[in-house]
């Protein structure tokens, strides 16, 4: 029988009854949890996740300025996929327009490389039209 148990830090070791079960599981590589992606790792000898240096985090992204022609989950996704990897927009942000009401910021769940440096504006560009967001 398998089974799931924390280890410390964020991680877990999951155990499997069979191989083919972990085979279907790894072949995955990532799993989505609605916000957030569970990464999956094969497990290596001598494994303490108090000396892991992770350089990747999953962060809620707040973009400032955006009109409200903007407020659509593509244009959102490629604003944030400009500086980091987007994975889901919030409940809010992603209502259909006529339900919404337009806040100060839209709220994006992003996977962040904090060895990287950080970005706080970017360039939003279209034909004719280009004007800068900030990025929190």
């Amino acid at each position: 029988m398998g089974g799931i148990q924390s280890i410390d830090k964020g991680y877990y070791e999951i155990s499997f009854s069979s191989i083919g079960d972990m085979e279907r599981v790894r072949s995955a590589g990532s799993w989505n949890l609605n916000p957030g992606v569970l990464k999956l790792f094969t497990w290596s000898k001598d494994f303490n996740p108090s000396v892991q240096k992770l350089s990747t985090t999953q962060v809620w992204l707040k973009i400032h300025g955006l009109a409200q022609e903007y407020w659509r989950p593509k244009i959102i996704f490629a604003i944030a996929n400009s500086v980091v990897t987007p994975i889901c927009i919030d409940f809010a942000t992603n209502k259909p327009i006529f339900n919404r009401t337009f806040g100060q910021y839209a709220w994006v769940l992003v996977d962040m490389d904090v060895s990287k440096p950080l970005r706080y504006k970017v360039l939003v560009e279209r034909q004719g039209y280009a004007f800068f967001v900030d990025l929190e």
